[in-house]
């Protein structure tokens, strides 16, 4: 299996199409087919189903979707890991859940930035578990959790605290302030499983008496964003992270309903492995320089 190959195929499911991905990258649709032919039978699986639509992953499909993006980000990184040898540039590589990526650490991110020009930077939004995959295993430089680790191996430190709280539009018809019973009354839109605000949630009203397969839960989706914009319309309400709504509440899209005997901290954490960063002092002086001015430099 090349290398090539893994990056047609990401193309492919991309585009939902082998005529488009041929296009894009310029080969012809028949030596596409042909290359993806090769990839299947090297797998012993079907990768594709075709339909009216266009290009459709089968199950093992998806799997290869999934991996196929970690091969490409984990060659990139070496590409640019070598590049930094012949240059002098290092690439300080920070893995972040999604929520302290896209709505947290931009601001300090810059900051750091500022104060090491030779530098650049790196920052991308993958689950808690794959954080600390990456560095534990040298992937990533620095990392960002919810909640803290007890791995002996990391140094962990609290980054900045949250508060997870009830939202919904400006306009949705609901009390100012309920109780967790009244919940149950409302229609709520969650994140999926793969997030951290859900597991926290579930474990907290669990705790507190109130299961969520209890709840008027309408669906589960995979992005804040995507639950933002169903709150917006006007569609439910949603627990979410105050920092991924400040803005909206800032200009009255978005307002926060007081649940009563409801407090939840959304609590991100630092991490780095020191003995990965050792024989790296200007490695090590990013790190303690992030750790030092992010609670105070967060978007």
């Amino acid at each position: 299996m090349l290398l090539e190959q893994i990056s047609m195929f990401s193309r492919i499911a991309k585009e939902q199409s082998i005529s488009k991905a041929a296009q894009a990258i310029h080969i012809s649709q028949p030596a596409l087919s042909q290359q993806m032919q090769r990839l299947e039978e090297e797998l012993g699986v079907k990768l594709f189903e075709r339909s009216n639509r266009g290009i459709i992953l089968t199950r093992a499909g998806e799997v290869m979707q999934k991996y196929s993006e970690q091969f490409l980000e984990t060659y990139s990184n070496l590409k640019e890991e070598l590049a930094s040898l012949e240059s002098y540039n290092g690439t300080f590589r920070i893995a972040a859940t999604p929520v302290a990526c896209n709505y947290a650490l931009p601001c300090s991110l810059f900051k750091v930035n500022h104060k090491y020009p030779s530098y650049s930077f790196s920052l991308n939004s993958v689950p808690s578990t794959e954080v600390i995959h990456r560095v534990g295993h040298g992937q990533a430089d620095m990392g960002f959790i919810v909640g803290a680790t007890d791995n002996p191996e990391f140094v962990c430190n609290l980054a900045f605290s949250d508060k997870i709280c009830l939202v919904a539009s400006e306009d949705y018809r609901c009390p100012d302030s309920i109780t967790l019973s009244e919940l149950k009354k409302f229609t709520l839109v969650m994140l999926n499983e793969q997030f951290s605000t859900y597991r926290l949630l579930h474990q907290y009203l669990k705790q507190a008496g109130h299961p969520l397969d209890t709840l008027r839960v309408m669906y589960h989706l995979d992005s804040t964003e995507s639950v933002k914009s169903t709150v917006l319309a006007g569609h439910g309400a949603a627990f979410l992270p105050y920092i991924t709504v400040k803005k909206e509440v800032y200009q009255k899209q978005i307002k926060i309903i007081s649940v009563m005997d409801f407090d939840l901290n959304y609590d991100v954490y630092s991490i780095y492995n020191p003995h990965l960063v050792k024989n790296n002092p200007a490695l090590e002086k990013i790190i303690l320089y992030f750790i030092s001015i992010v609670t105070k430099s967060i978007c």
